[in-house]
């Protein structure tokens, strides 16, 4: 992209924040009421990548560029720093931390790469989890947690004992839940639950994100054949039971 197109959008989102002949909606928005739209179009993005849908996911990414800009210029606007500004920082972000393209910096192998590479992030931070942002999602949160710690060797030898950690999990949540527990302890041992197995995925060298994708995607794709086998024969969806509906459920499995 040309530096005068850049101009052109940056001048663009500066006449649409205009105190005077800007848009109402958009001179009136702050950095903290843009972030439910920033975060909305890193989703669409993603949905068009898994999509495969080229066409949109240009459209999308201009959008989510358009966020950038955004930002940018009520950063601007408090005399903070403005869009070249971000531009610089990670230009010279990517460079430090890639010393073996841009300064024939020679590293052993993936893991001495990787331990300098967590080294120059974490040299401002008292704990190897300071860098986390508290906004994360939860299960990304938990996920970055897990890839920290497992890096200096705080996670189980194998992934059958990673495993294992689910079904003790599993046992005292069923505990509990039989013992007619308070919500609280209920709820404790489910995120413990949870934390178990989204710490399996990172073992196995997935992300929580993509399997979850997958199988949110599997399920719904047969529950649309069920609801389609229904409307074949005749019958309403809310009048069938659960025995039924494991019929039809099974049926999309063949």
């Amino acid at each position: 992209m040309s530096d005068l197109k850049i101009s052109k959008l940056l001048q663009v989102m500066k006449k649409l924040r205009d105190p005077i002949k800007g848009c109402p909606w958009d001179k009136k928005q702050t950095m903290e009421s843009i972030i439910p739209y920033s975060i909305e179009e890193i989703y669409e993005v993603a949905e068009q990548v898994y999509a495969k849908n080229y066409p949109e996911l240009m459209n999308e990414l201009g959008d989510l560029l358009f966020q950038v800009v955004y930002l940018s210029q009520i950063a601007n606007e408090k005399k903070r720093f403005n869009f070249y500004d971000v531009v610089n920082s990670i230009t010279n972000k990517m460079i430090f931390r890639h010393p073996h393209v841009f300064k024939n910096k020679k590293f052993k192998n993936m893991k001495d790469f990787k331990h300098w590479w967590e080294k120059s992030k974490n040299k401002k931070n008292k704990s190897l989890l300071d860098d986390i942002p508290n906004t994360y999602p939860a299960m990304l949160k938990a996920y970055k947690i897990q890839k920290k710690v497992a890096k200096v060797g705080f996670e189980y030898k194998t992934d059958l004992e990673a495993i294992d950690k689910v079904i003790e999990e599993a046992q005292e949540l069923k505990k509990e839940i039989k013992r007619k527990n308070k919500k609280r302890k209920i709820k404790e041992e489910l995120g413990d639950l949870i934390f178990a197995s989204l710490d399996v995925v990172r073992k196995l060298k997935f992300h929580p994100e993509t399997i979850l994708n997958k199988a949110n995607n599997k399920f719904s794709n047969r529950w649309k054949k069920i609801e389609k086998l229904i409307k074949i024969n005749n019958e309403e969806i809310r009048k069938l039971n659960i025995n039924k509906l494991n019929y039809y459920w099974e049926k999309t499995k063949k």
